[in-house]
């Protein structure tokens, strides 16, 4: 359990550390119990948010639809369990929904992974995208970075 911290924690650093977005932030202690409890499928627990940066943990009990987002990368690593990630260039029936933000019906062309908890993935601005839950429950770290 504690190497398991000891390698999101830093999977969180190198994520953060790729990024160039600068922000201020504030000195923040979330301890696992809390973490755990913060995020509910009707809202997700906010760590930090600053218009270059945010940082939440997020829990679904319902699969996400077809998106993109043309100002923020979005890095995920995920706590529990299985999600089938799909992802491309391209959307059937692409609509912009609020500047900068598009959803779709479908990604076309695009490709899968399968995540289990642990695994981290870097979602750049501008790539369509998907979470189809496998589990009843999916709990993940968010991060979002100003492209």
């Amino acid at each position: 359990m504690l190497l398991n911290r000891a390698i999101l924690c830093a999977a969180a650093l190198l994520v953060l550390s790729a990024s160039s977005a600068v922000c201020d932030v504030t000195f923040k202690y979330v301890s696992a119990g809390d973490a755990k409890s913060m995020a509910t499928a009707s809202r997700p627990g906010v760590i930090a948010d600053d218009d270059a940066f945010r940082m939440s943990l997020q829990m679904r009990d319902k699969s996400s639809h077809v998106e993109k987002h043309m100002t923020w990368n979005e890095e995920i690593i995920i706590q529990q369990g299985d999600v089938l990630l799909n992802y491309g260039q391209e959307a059937a029936n692409a609509k912009e929904i609020s500047p900068g933000e598009f959803n779709g019906n479908s990604i076309v062309g695009g490709s899968s992974v399968v995540m289990h908890p642990g695994d981290i993935v870097i979602i750049p601005a501008g790539t369509w995208h998907e979470e189809v839950i496998q589990n009843p429950v999916m709990r993940y770290i968010l991060f979002k970075t100003k492209k």
